[in-house]
């Protein structure tokens, strides 16, 4: 019964996901329109932002999408493991720039500087949080790519 109710809930949520894809089109076009109708370089810059936003959201709705249509997604530690040293550089690239950007923000006076660094802000933390998940998903390995299975005499690959 429980395995009806999660396929229904996945159906609905696809086909919701589904309907936002869509919508994202529309989104689209709203940002160039705001940019041909507009000459003032604060209402380009939110529009071409959304804009890339949107293209973003469908990258990622279309993940979403074949996840829950097409073949599970899965991602094991030991994938991650060759990527460790560039991983751990980009957390820290991406840990200084939400610092610069904080830094930024206590000497701005500006509205619309503010605006715009709390955008950037945001992004970076993203960035960064998305960067330390990969990370954690690699910290189920321990070293020397062994998963704890394995150093405990368990599983073999």
């Amino acid at each position: 019964m429980a395995e009806v109710a999660t396929k229904i809930t996945e159906e609905k949520l696809l086909h919701l996901i589904e309907e936002w894809y869509k919508l994202e089109d529309q989104t689209i076009g709203l940002s160039e329109d705001l940019k041909k109708k507009s000459d003032n370089p604060f209402v380009k810059v939110i529009a071409e932002i959304i804009e890339h936003d949107s293209k973003k959201h469908k990258i990622m709705q279309q993940f979403i999408i074949d996840a829950l249509s097409k073949e599970a997604v899965r991602l094991a530690p030991q994938e991650l493991i060759p990527l460790a040293d560039v991983l751990e550089k980009h957390i820290q690239a991406e840990a200084k720039s939400v610092g610069m950007a904080h830094a930024c923000s206590t000497v701005s006076r500006n509205y619309f500087v503010d605006f715009m660094l709390s955008v950037l802000t945001d992004d970076e933390i993203k960035h960064h949080n998305m960067l330390k998940t990969l990370d954690h998903i690699k910290g189920a390995i321990y070293p020397y790519g062994q998963t704890r299975e394995e150093r405990l005499g368990g599983a073999r690959p």
